[in-house]
């Protein structure tokens, strides 16, 4: 599967030379009260800190706190603004260790510690990945694509088959994401190594009913030494072939003949 890659310079590609020593360039109250205490310790007692100095150094303190706790107020209404929107934003992709480039729309935002998370489909991204909140109604050659985003669609593309010969197969899945590539749109369908890349030409039509895409599915598979097994999971998408039809869980491609119980997923 291609995707669109761009490596940004934040990139764990990138070694830097500390040797991947994390530095943490924030002065939060507990380590600014360390070093006020730390210094008057250490003070000359004959010639002691004034109290005036020690007064507006913790005023200037606490008026840099109130500036960011401003500042991520800000951010936090900033990002609840863009649900609903379309984006572009950086992802790093765990599979290549690239930093992608990638464009979809903002379904929840939510908080973790002190960060800001803004799920995109499958993606959670910190509000400094957003580059750029796109206007759907700016876009015209792309808007098709992206109002396909959360819906299941069917589409035609060309795989090798086993014996090494193309054919064309028919993918029904729900749209994650859309990507660009030499002005073309892409939709995307599944996670992870096991993704499929649409051009949006080959867009058949959109399932108003899926069959079990998104739905949780049980089948029995064997293992390379033909031991069977269970296996568990959402149905990504569907593949139907000339020979036979499959359902892609956890990765995997399971015939339907292989599948015991199709239930709701929770």
């Amino acid at each position: 599967m291609s995707s669109l890659n761009i490596v940004s310079p934040n990139s764990e590609n990138i070694q830097l030379g500390d040797g991947g020593r994390v530095i943490n360039q924030e002065l939060n109250k507990d380590m600014f009260m360390q070093l006020l205490v730390t210094q008057l310790q250490y003070q000359d007692p004959l010639n002691p800190m004034d109290n005036q100095e020690m007064m507006a150094q913790v005023a200037q303190f606490t008026a840099l706190e109130q500036m960011k706790n401003v500042a991520d107020t800000v951010n936090k209404q900033l990002a609840h603004s863009m649900i609903g929107s379309y984006v572009q934003y950086t992802y790093k992709n765990t599979e290549t260790g690239q930093t992608e480039l990638l464009l979809g729309r903002v379904d929840y935002v939510k908080n973790k510690g002190s960060n800001t998370l803004i799920g995109i489909g499958s993606h959670e991204v910190e509000l400094s990945d957003i580059q750029e909140v796109i206007d759907p109604s700016n876009i015209q050659a792309n808007s098709s694509a992206f109002d396909l985003i959360g819906k299941t669609v069917q589409g035609t593309m060309e795989v090798k088959n086993e014996t090494g010969i193309y054919e064309n197969v028919v993918i029904e899945g729900r749209v994650l994401e859309v990507r660009m590539k030499d002005g073309n749109s892409y939709i995307v369908v599944g996670n992870g190594e096991q993704a499929v890349e649409l051009e949006l030409d080959n867009v058949q039509n959109i399932v108003e009913v899926p069959s079990i895409t998104d739905k949780w599915a049980s089948a029995t598979i064997q293992d390379k030494e033909g031991n069977e097994q269970e296996l568990t999971g959402i149905v990504e998408y569907v593949v139907v072939t000339k020979s036979d039809t499959y359902a892609c869980i956890d990765g995997k491609y399971v015939p339907f003949k292989q599948i015991n119980l199709i239930k709701e997923a929770k």
